[in-house]
C-alpha cells in the first residue's frame, strides 16, 4: 500500500496493494501500571504506582480506497512495515515488527467515487525503529 506522499505500509505475506488516505500510528506505551500500596497509607491518599515492564504497541488505523475487488485476510500475522514519508531524506524511516489485520471496516460511503476501507492492523511484537538517513 503506499500514498501519494511517499510512505508505505506493507503486509508481508498478504502482498495487499492499495492506495493510502491516511495511517494514525499507533500509541506507544506502558501496558501495566504496577500498585504499590503500603501500611504508611492514610484514609484519601493517593495510590502509589509505578509502571510495568512490558509495552503496548497499540493498533494502526489507515484507510485505504476500496477498489471492491481485493479481499483482505484478517488474524494471519505477518511482517509489517511502515514506510514514513521521505521528505528531504535519501532513504526514509520505517518501522518493522509482527503484526496481523485485525479488523477490516467498509465505509459506508458506497455511492461515491470514494469508497473507502479502514483496517485496524495490532502490533503483535517488538517494533524495530530504522532511522531515516
Amino acid at each position: 500500500m503506499t500514498t501519494g506522499i511517499g510512505g508505505a505500509f506493507t503486509l508481508g505475506t498478504t502482498g495487499l496493494s492499495a492506495n493510502i488516505i491516511s495511517i494514525t500510528p499507533p500509541n506507544e506505551g506502558v501496558d501495566t501500571d504496577i500498585p504499590l500500596p503500603h501500611l504508611g497509607l492514610s484514609k484519601g491518599d493517593y495510590m502509589p504506582y509505578m509502571p510495568g515492564d512490558l509495552k503496548e504497541g497499540d493498533e494502526f488505523s489507515i484507510e485505504v480506497a476500496n477498489d471492491h475487488n481485493t479481499n483482505i485476510p484478517t488474524g494471519t500475522e505477518e511482517t509489517c512495515t511502515w514506510t514514513k514519508p521521505i521528505g528531504t531524506h535519501t532513504t526514509a524511516a520505517n518501522w518493522v515488527f509482527p503484526g496481523y489485520v485485525k479488523r477490516v471496516q467498509e465505509n459506508p460511503n458506497e455511492m461515491s467515487e470514494r469508497s473507502t476501507i479502514t483496517l485496524v492492523v495490532k502490533v503483535a511484537g517488538t517494533v524495530t525503529k530504522n532511522a531515516a538517513a
